[in-house]
């Protein structure tokens, strides 16, 4: 059985600093950004993120890209 997989779409999500809770914890906020090329190398994504979260009023926690890949068998 040979499977075959293929990146069908790509998101950026920056997780942004949203201050403290009640009982401590840190809280964060996500922001996603869709349309990235599948193609993208990691170095342009966090360029491109670094470049966002400087517009932003949070400070930049993580940049993190998520990939949906589609599986098939062949």
């Amino acid at each position: 059985m040979a499977l075959s997989s293929t990146t069908i779409a790509t998101d950026l999500v920056l997780v942004m600093d949203n201050g403290v809770g009640a009982s401590g914890q840190v809280l964060t906020k996500a922001r996603k950004y869709g349309a990235v090329k599948t193609t993208a190398v990691n170095n342009d994504i966090y360029a491109v993120a670094q470049i966002i979260s400087g517009l932003q009023d949070q400070s930049l926690v993580a940049v993190q890209r998520k990939d949906t890949v589609e599986i098939e068998n062949f």
